[in-house]
C-alpha cells in the first residue's frame, strides 16, 4: 500500500544540497550522493516528488562527518544548524530525523512513503558501496543483485549494517527485497562517476 501524505516540496533546495555536501561531507560524500539517487528512483516508483525525495536522501547524514561518529548527536543540533543555512523547512529536518528511528522514532514516525523509503534505503546504499569496494575492479558496474544478496547473508561482512532495516522494505514498502536492491543498485550505477565507483 502506498502512503503519500501531503508533503512539502523542497526540490528547489537541490543546488543548495550539493553545496552543503561539498562544504561539510568527506567520508560520507559517496553515501549521500548514492542515497539521493536511490531516493529519486524510489520517488518514481512510488509517485513522490523526485527532487524533494532526492534532497532528503542527499542530506540525511550531512552532519555525520562533523560529529566524529557520535551517534547520540546524529541528526541533532548540528544538522539543524546546517539546514538553517539554506532555510530548509522543518519538514525536511523531520523527514531526516525519521530515518534514525532508534533515537527519533517516537517524535518522527515513519508516517509517509518518503520516510519509509529513506529508512530502508539508508543502510542499503552504504552496504552496496561496501560490496563494490571488495570487488577486484572496485566498479559498481560489476555488482549484481545476487552478489548483494549473498553478502547480506554473510553477517561478518559489513557487520554494523542493520540487515533488518534493509529487509523492512518488504513490510514497509510492500516490495520484494530483490526489487528494492535492483532499484537502488540501478540508481547508484547511474551516478557511478560521482561516487568514484
Amino acid at each position: 500500500m502506498t502512503l503519500l501524505l501531503q508533503h512539502a516540496d523542497y526540490g528547489h533546495l537541490l543546488p543548495a544540497a550539493h553545496s552543503l555536501i561539498e562544504e561539510h561531507a568527506d567520508a560520507t560524500t559517496a553515501h549521500l550522493i548514492a542515497t539521493g539517487a536511490a531516493m529519486e528512483a524510489l520517488a518514481k516508483k512510488f509517485g513522490g516528488d523526485t527532487q524533494t525525495w532526492k534532497v532528503a536522501g542527499m542530506l540525511h547524514d550531512l552532519d555525520w562527518d562533523c560529529l566524529d561518529k557520535d551517534y547520540k548527536a546524529h541528526c541533532g543540533d548540528t544538522l539543524d544548524n546546517l539546514l538553517k543555512t539554506i532555510e530548509a523547512p522543518e519538514e525536511l529536518l523531520g523527514d531526516i530525523r525519521a530515518h534514525y528511528q532508534a533515537k527519533y522514532g517516537e517524535d518522527y514516525p515513519l508516517d509517509s512513503q518518503l520516510r519509509k523509503c529513506l529508512y530502508c534505503v539508508d543502510e542499503l546504499t552504504g552496504f552496496i558501496i561496501a560490496v563494490t569496494l571488495v570487488r577486484p575492479s572496485k566498479k559498481i558496474a560489476d555488482v549484481e543483485v545476487k552478489s548483494v544478496k549473498k553478502k547480506l547473508k554473510d553477517k561478518g561482512f559489513a557487520a554494523p549494517v542493520d540487515r533488518e532495516q534493509i529487509r523492512a522494505c518488504e513490510e514497509l514498502l510492500d516490495i520484494e527485497l530483490d526489487e528494492f536492491i535492483e532499484i537502488t543498485l540501478t540508481a547508484m550505477k547511474g551516478v557511478a562517476q560521482d561516487l568514484g565507483l
